[in-house]
């Protein structure tokens, strides 16, 4: 990766995050950079770091996941390279962090998910917590739907709402083995 496509790459991402009318996958992450505005950038040198790192997309994604990241600069820490293998081990090992954060929840999945009186979900607080993954809780969307649920009865107008639109915002970086899932989320909830 060049450090003008690392530096749209960036951008691209950054929009797709923080935007509601940018989508990374929709546009293939192309934007309207020109390789002058790269030129006169003071923090070009950041780009050009990023572009020598062994994944920048991933090391992107996961910075962006984990966090507010708002400037190029954020991403040249000792925290940015831990949450980027934090979250590569996540990557590889998916399933088996799955069934360890669903054997956390209730023994009855609807008290994890359901919203009492307005307030988050047990679910929603474990992951606030870090208790259990980000992957964790939109793997158990895809398989039960309850984000429309909880968009009608959370009555928090700040926290969920940013948290929603980030676990939407991620779920097309990341994949997994619906049917093992699937598998995992039965024999848990039935033994």
């Amino acid at each position: 990766m060049t450090p003008f496509e690392s530096y749209t790459t960036f951008l691209a991402l950054k929009n797709h995050f923080t935007t509601d009318n940018y989508d990374y996958i929709k546009y293939n992450g192309k934007v309207g950079a020109k390789p002058s505005s790269f030129d006169t950038r003071k923090d070009k040198y950041q780009f050009y770091k990023l572009s020598k790192h062994k994944d920048p997309l991933k090391y992107l994604i996961s910075n962006f996941v984990d966090g507010d990241l708002k400037w190029i600069g954020d991403l040249f820490s000792d925290d940015s390279e831990k949450v980027y293998n934090e979250w590569l081990k996540r990557q590889q090992s998916l399933s088996y962090i799955f069934e360890q954060d669903v054997k956390k929840l209730c023994t009855n999945f609807n008290d994890c998910v359901i919203v009492k009186n307005g307030q988050h979900p047990y679910l929603l607080k474990q992951y606030l917590r870090r208790e259990i993954s980000i992957e964790t809780v939109i793997i158990l969307n895809d398989i039960f739907g309850f984000f429309g649920h909880w968009n009608k009865k959370i009555e928090d107008g700040v926290l969920w709402p940013s948290i929603h639109k980030k676990l939407l915002k991620y779920k097309p970086f990341f994949h997994y083995d619906a049917f093992k899932c699937r598998k995992i989320v039965k024999d848990v909830f039935t033994s």
